[in-house]
This record gives C-alpha cells, sequence and structure tokens, in this order.
C-alpha cells in the first residue's frame, strides 16, 4: 500500500469520532484511537501492549466467552451490544462491531473493534416500549373499567360490591391490601362490614383497631365526613398526609389512597397498600380514581340498605340471643343485661345456676365482650382434680416440687395472663386451695407450688356454681371471705323448666345446628313433639335439650322431627302424662307468657310462637283475663 494511504488510513483511524482498537492474537491492544482516550480517560502508554481483559475486565485470564477469541477462530465480524461503567460511574450502552484483518494469505492476523454509543437510542426504544405498554394498559383499563361498573350496577348487595373491587385491585395490583373505609349514613362512624373475605376483612379490622389504640377514629371520621382536601395521596407524593393515614400506612412501602365522595360527601376512603416498595403508574392511578368516581353512587344506596339490615338483624338478635345464648323470655333478658353491664369492668362475676344452663358460655359473653377479648380465656373445671392436683393446675409447680414433677409446668392463672379465668364449680375447691385464691383475688400475686418466687398476673376471675355458694359459707365448708370477694356481682341462670317459652326458639336453633352437621334437612318440629319438649321438666337443662335434639335429628328420616324420634325419657313422659295435667301446663305457661308480656296478646303470642286467633282461643278455653 503506498505511503500516502497508509498515512491517510492512519489520519482516519485517529480523527474517527467513536472508539476504535485493534488487539493481536495474544489479546494485546496494539492500537487505540483518541476517542477510545477520551472516553476511558487513558494515556494511549497506559494501554498499548497490555491484554484487553487486564484493562477493560480486570482479569487475569481471558473472559470465557470472548468474542475477540471468536472472531479469530472463524475470521467472521461480530456485533454484541455491552453496557460499560465509565470512570466517571455513568453506564452507557455501546454496540461493538469485532473485524477481522487478514493478511495476503487470508489468515487473521489481527481483530479491529468498533465501540458504537447507542445509549440515546436504547433510551427512545424504551420510552416507546413504555409508552405503548400503557397505552395498551389503558386500553386494557377502560373495558376493565365499563366491565366493572357493569357488574356494580347488577350488585344488590355491599359485600358483592367490594368483592367486585377487590378482585379488580388483585389483577392490577397483585398481592396488595384492598382497605375500603365506608362511613354509615349519617356520617358518624364506620360501617361494620359483615361476611366479607377474609382476604378484605382483616386488614381493615386490622387498621380500625391501630386507628382506634392511636385514638384517630374520630379524626378519620371528621376528616370523611367534612372532606376538607378531597385529594389523591400516595406513598411517592413526598407530602406530609394526616396523621390518621400515616398509621394505615405504616406497614405499607408504597401505598395510595382517594376519598370517595358522592355529591361532595364523605362517604368513606379507598386505601391500598403493598409491603414491597413498587411505583404506582399514573395510568394506574387514574383508572383508580375513575373507578371510584363510578361506584361512588351506587355505593351509597347500598350502604343505606345494609345499614337497614344491620338494623333489622340487631333487633331481632338483641330480642332472641346474645351472642351463643338463646332465649327471649324475661329471665334471660336479664341475664344479657347484666352481661353488658359488667363487661365493661375487671370486677369478678359469680355465674350461679344449675348444672346445663350455659354458665360457661355466660363467662365467655362476657370475655368478649371486655376490653380483655383479645387475651386467652382460660378454663379450670375444679371439680375433676383432687387438691393436690387443682392447686398445681391453677398456679402451677416447680420442677421436683412432688413426685411427678419431672418440670416446671405453668398453671392456668399464668397462662390466662392479659385475659379471664373461668374457674367452673367453685364450690368443689379444698380449704387450702381457697386460701391461695383468696390471696391472689387480693393482690393478684402467688407462687408456684414448691416456688418462693410472687408471680403477678394480671387476670380476671370469673367463677361458676351449682350449689348454694352462701350455704355451704354458713356451713363451714366456704370461707366467708373468699364467698364475698367472688360475689361482687351474681348472674344467676335460670333452669329451663322456668322458662319454658324459649323452649321452641332453643330447639330450632338446635335443629338447625344439627341438621348441618349431619347434613341432613330437617325442617321442623311436629306439634306432638314440640308438646312432649314443652312438657318435660328438663332436669339437664339446655345441655340436656340439646342432645335430646341432636338425637331426634339421627333418627329421623324426613323433614319433621316426630314424637317417636324423641328420646326414650320424653315419649314416656309424654305417655305417663294425662290430658288435664297438659292442660294446667299450658294455661300455666299462656298466663306466665301473658304476665311477662304485660298482657299484650300480640307480644304473648309472638312469644308462644302461635297466631293470635289461637291464642285468643286458649285464653277463652282457661278462663284467662287480664287483672283489673
Amino acid at each position: 500500500m503506498p505511503f500516502q494511504s497508509i498515512e491517510f488510513l492512519s489520519r482516519v483511524f485517529e480523527s474517527f469520532g467513536d472508539p476504535l482498537v485493534v488487539y493481536n492474537k495474544d489479546y494485546q491492544i496494539l492500537r487505540v484511537n483518541q476517542a477510545l482516550l477520551n472516553l476511558y480517560q487513558y494515556d494511549s502508554q497506559v494501554l498499548l501492549g497490555r491484554r484487553c481483559y487486564e484493562v477493560f475486565h480486570q482479569r487475569s485470564v481471558p473472559c470465557p466467552e470472548c468474542h475477540i477469541k471468536e472472531v479469530f477462530h472463524r475470521g467472521l465480524p461480530q456485533v454484541r451490544a455491552k453496557l460499560i461503567t465509565l470512570p466517571d460511574g455513568r453506564q452507557h450502552h455501546f454496540e461493538i462491531n469485532s473485524y477481522p484483518v487478514k493478511n495476503g494469505q487470508g489468515e487473521t492476523i489481527q481483530v479491529l473493534e468498533h465501540g458504537r454509543d447507542i445509549t440515546a437510542r436504547r433510551h427512545v426504544e424504551q420510552t416507546l416500549a413504555h409508552r405503548t405498554q400503557e397505552l395498551q394498559k389503558t386500553q386494557s383499563q377502560m373495558e376493565m373499567l365499563f366491565e366493572v361498573s357493569r357488574q356494580v350496577g347488577a350488585t344488590d348487595s355491599l359485600k358483592d360490591l367490594l368483592d367486585s373491587l377487590q378482585a379488580v385491585t388483585q389483577k392490577i395490583v397483585p398481592d396488595a391490601d384492598f382497605l375500603c373505609f365506608i362511613l354509615t349514613a349519617g356520617g358518624h362512624k364506620f360501617l361494620t362490614l359483615e361476611g366479607c373475605s377474609p382476604r378484605l376483612g382483616e386488614p381493615l379490622r386490622a387498621a380500625l383497631k391501630k386507628l382506634e389504640r392511636a385514638g384517630l377514629l374520630s379524626d378519620f371520621v371528621r376528616y370523611l365526613d367534612h372532606l376538607p382536601d378531597p385529594q389523591l395521596l400516595t406513598s411517592a407524593s413526598g407530602s406530609n398526609p394526616p396523621a390518621f393515614i400515616q398509621v394505615i400506612s405504616k406497614d405499607y412501602a408504597s401505598w395510595f389512597g382517594l376519598p370517595i365522595s358522592p355529591q361532595e360527601h364523605g362517604l368513606g376512603y379507598f386505601f391500598l397498600g403493598a409491603r414491597d416498595p413498587r411505583e404506582f403508574s399514573q395510568t394506574d392511578l387514574h383508572f383508580f380514581q375513575a373507578l371510584v368516581a363510578q361506584i361512588a353512587g351506587h355505593l351509597r344506596a347500598l350502604v343505606l340498605h345494609e345499614e337497614e339490615i344491620q338494623y333489622l338483624r340487631q333487633q331481632v338478635a338483641e330480642k332472641t340471643s346474645h351472642g351463643e345464648i338463646i332465649g327471649q323470655s324475661k329471665k334471660m333478658q336479664d341475664v344479657y343485661e347484666l352481661i353488658d353491664l359488667v363487661s365493661s369492668s375487671d370486677a369478678t362475676v359469680l355465674i350461679t345456676g344449675e348444672n346445663g344452663t350455659g354458665k360457661e358460655m355466660v363467662a365467655q359473653a362476657i370475655h368478649q365482650q371486655s376490653h380483655r377479648r383479645r387475651g386467652p380465656f382460660v378454663v379450670a373445671n375444679c371439680s375433676a382434680y383432687s387438691p393436690t392436683l387443682l392447686e398445681s393446675e391453677l398456679f402451677g409447680h416447680e420442677k421436683g416440687a412432688f413426685t411427678g414433677a419431672i418440670r416446671r409446668k405453668k398453671g392456668r392463672m399464668e397462662r390466662a395472663h392479659g385475659g379471664t379465668l373461668f374457674l367452673d364449680e367453685i364450690g368443689d375447691i379444698s380449704a387450702a386451695t381457697q386460701i391461695l385464691l383468696l390471696r391472689f383475688l387480693q393482690d393478684h400475686t402467688f407462687e408456684r407450688v414448691g416456688g418462693e418466687e410472687s408471680i403477678e398476673a394480671d387476670v380476671r376471675v370469673l367463677a361458676a356454681t351449682n350449689k348454694d355458694l352462701y350455704g355451704e359459707v354458713e356451713s363451714g365448708r366456704f370461707r366467708n371471705d373468699l364467698y364475698y370477694r367472688l360475689n361482687v356481682i351474681t348472674i344467676h341462670l335460670p333452669p329451663l323448666r322456668e322458662r319454658k317459652e324459649d323452649i321452641p326458639l332453643l330447639a330450632q336453633h338446635f335443629l338447625k345446628k344439627f341438621s348441618a352437621k349431619e347434613g341432613r334437612k330437617v325442617a321442623k318440629f311436629s306439634s306432638n313433639a314440640m308438646q312432649a319438649l314443652m312438657d318435660y321438666e328438663w332436669p339437664g337443662n339446655v345441655r340436656q335439650l340439646e342432645n335430646a335434639v341432636s338425637h331426634a335429628v339421627i333418627l329421623t328420616q324426613g323433614e319433621v322431627i316426630r314424637r317417636r324420634h324423641l328420646p326414650r325419657f320424653l315419649k314416656e313422659a309424654s305417655d305417663v302424662s294425662a290430658s288435664p295435667s297438659l292442660s294446667d301446663n299450658e294455661r300455666r305457661l299462656i298466663l306466665r307468657v301473658l304476665t311477662e308480656a304485660n298482657w299484650n296478646k300480640h307480644d304473648a303470642a309472638r312469644r308462644l310462637q302461635v297466631s293470635r286467633s289461637t291464642l285468643y282461643s286458649k285464653m277463652r278455653r282457661y278462663g284467662l283475663e287480664k287483672p283489673k
């Protein structure tokens, strides 16, 4: 090649705007141009003669997939994309073209690499791909918004609407918690959502508890009711959200929330929280804003409907039951009232009544309504243990305290810390245990059996007995000081024979329970079967009635329980009873119910579960008239 041509090519090499470098077969750098030196901020003397993997990759051996080696081996050009970190820390995308330089015999003797900075092109490509994806997502979300609006408009319950929203949020933002705070129509408190899925209900209940503990629940209600600043808030906005939003969002790395406000009236708050850091796109935020605006009016209508349903349910429940306790008689209404009153305090309660009347259920109801409901509810049956074992069961024991005590054991008193201890059959405890229990009730401390350390336990004690405990005190079998410690408040459960008007309600409750358990469709009792239940005195009380209904459900083959399906003791009692005694029982029952209903015949007929015309006929038959 003429000298002028070589000089020309050399000038072209040096002045070329992109980085150029020449290698030999030993990966040594033979030549570089100024563009490469500028890029890496190197001096040519530092690079020339050194191997590429030492300079550019800080390695002592060639790279596993070396393109230079491939070009020498195949004699063909290679192209690849590479992300290069520059000395100042910036990262640039380069397209590297490797060309073989051959001699006259066609052998590759050198490799020329040309690097082209494609960072700007990459950014354009990525932006274009992102915009395309956003457009596709927007189209998909518009279709989804239309479909959701159609589904929501067809829902006739708040639960179905919220389930639909839950499904939508999971499609768009997977693994996020959806919290929908909804105010009552009056705007004074949050609506209790019944029957929602755990995925929907549990995070909401947890958030409301946090707000309640922080004393911010009322602030949140006022904020939504008046909507001073109804704006979208996000974890990425950098603004300082209200204190209640800070409490709700504390456990979420990323979140956003917006008010639900039909016709500028605060109805609730839509909140979505993700526990992992993520960025909510503007497309997602706009979608949820449009969705919330679209459903707000229908949501308000369903809230009014839900409140009406909950009010009616509450009215029915208040009249016929208290949690798991069933009964609508005057005596049971008095029991319910006492449960409500004592639940708000930590006072010791003595629950009295015959076996089978439901004393443990009353204790559970008190615990569940009290501030200790998140703590344990521990039961100790005092009649089930010998005096020595009972002391160990209640207070625990140390290792080696007695034969067989091979390890330390916590007693029920210690396990009930922060909650409630229910002492069933308290009248059966020994004198020694009475002293220990008295001391605990006085200062809430005790020692384990065989131990010397005083242990403090924050425990509320509820006790129950089927005995005349005052009679036990007078006979000297029960300490009077312990009696007065236990008997701060007494709740007496009447035997079933004293509230026979509750038998139909209880029987129907147990019928429904055991029909579901046995997979049967038993719907009701025949009139003769119900009469047999009403005539019996039930010495075993509610527990005996429950077992009798269970027996009947198992034996019946149809949808109606008849007298022949009842246990033998009921059939025999019915056979022995003569018709005059049945009439007497019926007359006494009607008279008692009329008296408790203040002679309101409509109310009495409802309690007896008969029509008013039937009640009038029975009253004429038995000569029952309101006292003047």
